[in-house]
């Protein structure tokens, strides 16, 4: 009994917990970190950061059943690694140059990471051929033997396209065409808004996890407002062309929650903020459960003076804290900086000779890092006596999407009910808010 129990444990193991695993060995990166990204909605979202050992080496596990591209990067996003899997191991080697950037990647496991490399050198000599043979064709009798070469270079590079191999391969390979697909005529634009349309009602997981949803959405806008003479007949036709693909995808399932944060993330508030005020609201009133990628959208949007910020949950303790709504203090400021950052340099002196007086009448001040070096990170901070935390992942850390941080310092003064009382840039600007 004991042993069909432990076996039916094992079953409930393995189908439970699916994932794969990554593993390489990048030459002249011993000791550093990789941020692992994956795509499940509108943009990527970090699930994890690994060290490499002296040799170069490491190994990550993909801890879900995933379809898809996974972006290994640097710290700074300078350069990237990209793969593509269908929830299979994959292992490659890889150097890493004096410019900060991953060369002479091989993929030696993985179908799908195979087939994407060939694929992408496919697509570069295809380029050749459409866009420079036919330039050089030109200058040549059809009789010419270079000309014939050149014909059957052509012939050849044809024949390379790898993505008829393997179903996910097959599909990324669709996107990828149909995304750079330049339309500027309005009968055009009809056929590959419809296109696009079928793509965002009728395609699985698959679709987000290649990462094309953001860019076939900003296409769909992009084609539906050819020919536009005006701001006005601009964002009346986008914002008939939101309610179309909420209506067609449903902004109550994941996939219509994902076309809409993709909405979000295209249209600029600056030339559509009344356009997307509609949504905002639409999306505010829901009470189905909604995605992640949306909530941050949502919270990012809803920091008005008056609102309560969102909380943060402090990954390891800090100061006995477990979260910035645990602090309790009449009154709080946020400070998102970092210490390779010279106006925070700037900054910090003077919060650090407002803070005491602050304190000592209440106040708390809670310094969320965007650093990436723990020794940098040690040093900033040794002689700030306020609350200091960092997760090491600089704009992927935690609270930076939520409060809406796009530069940094950004400091937050909140209540002690955690609502915002004002947002600034400088501890200055909040002075008239302290009593």
């Amino acid at each position: 009994m004991k042993n069909q129990f432990f076996g039916l444990l094992l079953l409930l193991s393995s189908t439970s917990f699916s994932q794969f695993k990554i593993s390489g060995e990048i030459k002249n990166y011993s000791e550093k970190p990789i941020m692992v990204r994956i795509f499940t909605g509108a943009t990527d979202k970090l699930i994890n950061r690994v060290e490499t050992d002296k040799y170069g080496k490491f190994s990550v596990n993909i801890p879900q059943h995933y379809s898809g591209i996974v972006s290994l990067t640097n710290l700074q996003r300078s350069s990237s690694v990209d793969i593509l899997s269908d929830n299979e191991n994959v292992e490659f080697t890889a150097e890493y140059a004096p410019d900060s950037s991953f060369r002479n990647v091989l993929f030696k496991v993985g179908e799908n990471a195979i087939g994407y490399q060939k694929y992408q050198s496919y697509r570069n000599l295809n380029d050749l051929k459409q866009n420079f043979f036919p330039i050089l064709k030109s200058n040549y009798n059809t009789t010419d033997e270079f000309y014939q070469a050149i014909v059957r270079e052509e012939k050849r590079i044809s024949g390379l396209n790898p993505a008829t191999e393997l179903p996910l391969l097959k599909y990324y390979a669709q996107l990828s065409e149909l995304s750079t697909v330049h339309v500027d005529a309005k009968p055009a634009g009809e056929i590959y808004m419809n296109k696009i349309l079928n793509h965002l009602t009728r395609d699985n997981n698959f679709l987000e996890g290649t990462g094309f949803l953001t860019t076939l959405v900003l296409n769909y806008f992009r084609y539906s407002i050819i020919g536009a003479t005006s701001q006005e007949y601009i964002n009346s036709t986008v914002e008939q062309g939101i309610e179309k693909l909420l209506e067609a995808t449903d902004i109550e399932t994941p996939r219509g929650q994902n076309v809409l944060s993709a909405t979000f993330a295209v249209l600029p508030k600056e030339q559509f903020g009344n356009v997307l005020e509609k949504y905002y609201s639409m999306a505010n009133s829901l009470t189905c459960e909604i995605t992640e990628e949306l909530k941050s959208n949502l919270a990012a949007h809803n920091m008005l003076e008056g609102n309560q910020v969102p909380d943060i949950k402090f990954k390891e303790e800090v100061k006995g804290f477990k979260s910035l709504y645990e602090i309790k203090a009449d009154k709080k400021i946020i400070v998102f900086w970092a210490s390779w950052c010279p106006a925070c340099n700037d900054e910090m002196p003077f919060i650090r000779e407002f803070y005491p007086n602050f304190k000592k009448n209440g106040g708390e001040i809670i310094a969320i890092s965007l650093d990436y070096d723990i020794n940098e990170f040690k040093n900033a901070t040794k002689d700030f006596d306020w609350i200091n935390y960092t997760e090491l992942t600089q704009w992927d850390s935690q609270g930076v999407q939520e409060f809406g941080v796009a530069s940094t310092p950004t400091l937050f003064l909140v209540d002690k009910d955690n609502k915002l009382i004002k947002k600034a840039g400088h501890i200055s600007e909040l002075m008239e808010f302290i009593d």
